[in-house]
């Protein structure tokens, strides 16, 4: 897959390796750690006093990535042109609906500081217009969150472009229509997914009829996928600290 087109890519996000990670040998952290020694009752007291905000959306993105690089170890002679085997294409499938998860997670997290940093500089219009956009679709969403930072978004460039498309599989894949279909043309929801097959350098050929799933659902599409996914998450952490700073 050609990373070209994309400023940023899973690599702004510093995943360390998958070849690093080891088995924990301590169980998860609490979400505020707090002195050892208190009595159950004086840490609930402590606890009851604070307010936590639940991000997701970052860790999301990284287990999608993962399962892309764990696509890539079982994806046996796929960039040859052949089939893949079930595994590998219920993993890519997985990394593609985390991804997708990840974007409206991360969305939702920066829509809540935006409009939190607003209000807390007197602008309660500009904050009330952004809790009012929860209410819209993802693609509208990051719309009217980039609106906020004063960068309107041009849907004719990338990754934007690319990111309607990743929008519009996950439409399809969590939402999938039966309809009938002309066995020529192969299984294609929705027009603009035909494009598909070339942005993720899909390697079977024009001459074999496939439906739209069989080339995403795969180490390539799920690479893609998230890469785009990335891409655009990066580009709003990017606003956002653009935004904050000149706001100070």
């Amino acid at each position: 897959m050609s990373k070209k087109s994309y400023k940023y890519g899973p690599e702004y996000f510093g995943f360390s390796p998958f070849e690093n990670e080891e088995f924990p040998n301590s169980p998860p952290e609490e979400v505020i750690g707090l002195e050892n020694g208190l009595s159950p009752e004086k840490k609930r007291e402590r606890l009851e006093k604070i307010q936590v905000i639940p991000y997701l959306g970052s860790e999301l993105l990284e287990y999608s990535w993962r399962l892309v690089e764990l696509s890539k170890n079982y994806e046996g002679r796929f960039r040859e042109g052949m089939d893949i085997t079930a595994s590998c294409r219920a993993i890519s499938a997985g990394a593609i609906t985390l991804a997708c998860a990840a974007f409206e997670a991360y969305l939702n997290e920066e829509i809540f500081n935006a409009s939190s940093w607003a209000e807390n500089l007197g602008s309660i219009g500009k904050s009330r217009i952004l809790d009012l956009s929860i209410k819209l679709s993802p693609r509208d969403r990051l719309d009217a969150l980039a609106a906020a930072f004063n960068f309107p978004i041009d849907w004719g460039t990338e990754p934007y472009q690319s990111l309607e498309l990743v929008l519009s599989i996950r439409k399809h894949l969590l939402h999938h229509e039966v309809q009938l279909y002309s066995a020529v043309g192969g299984h294609w929801p929705a027009r603009k997914l035909k494009d598909i097959k070339k942005r993720i350098n899909s390697p079977y050929p024009e001459e074999i009829i496939l439906d739209w799933h069989i080339h995403v659902l795969t180490p390539a599409g799920a690479e893609w996928v998230v890469t785009v996914i990335c891409d655009v998450l990066a580009g709003i952490t990017e606003l956002w600290r653009k935004e904050r700073d000149r706001l100070v």
